[in-house]
């Protein structure tokens, strides 16, 4: 399984390089919209990832759900064996990763439910609680 993740900006590539340092991960790939080269760059960037990767399982994870960089991928959802994620974070590309071959698509909502609970207000957890340990 290739990752190829997509974004506005520098998040897509910021992503990709914890990923490189902490994994060494040489299956994520990362490209993205800039204010310089648009939406078309992005486009002939993915059109030559993917034809590298013929036959091989590729999840593209985008920033946003409608943001542009998911717009221009969207069409990639016609290649046989391809998954659009919108609304990346790094707790799900970790999984992705981490996943040993292709995955299914009831697989892929399983690490999404996952990678929501990621997301939390730190300021509302209860760290004064007492273990066995502790006392």
């Amino acid at each position: 399984m290739k990752i190829l993740l997509v974004s506005h900006g520098k998040f897509a590539e910021g992503l990709c390089n914890t990923m490189h340092r902490f994994f060494g991960a040489d299956n994520i790939f990362c490209a993205a919209v800039t204010e310089k080269d648009g939406s078309a760059k992005l486009r002939e960037t993915v059109e030559n990832y993917l034809a590298q990767w013929e036959g091989e399982q590729v999840i593209i994870c985008s920033d946003m759900m409608g943001g542009s960089a998911n717009q221009t991928v969207y069409p990639f959802l016609s290649r046989p064996n391809t998954f659009l994620v919108a609304g990346m974070n790094l707790p799900l590309v970790m999984q992705l990763h981490l996943e040993d071959g292709d995955i299914t698509a009831d697989a892929l909502r399983e690490m999404i439910k996952d990678a929501k609970t990621e997301i939390v207000l730190v300021n509302d957890m209860d760290f004064t609680q007492k273990g066995e340990d502790d006392e």
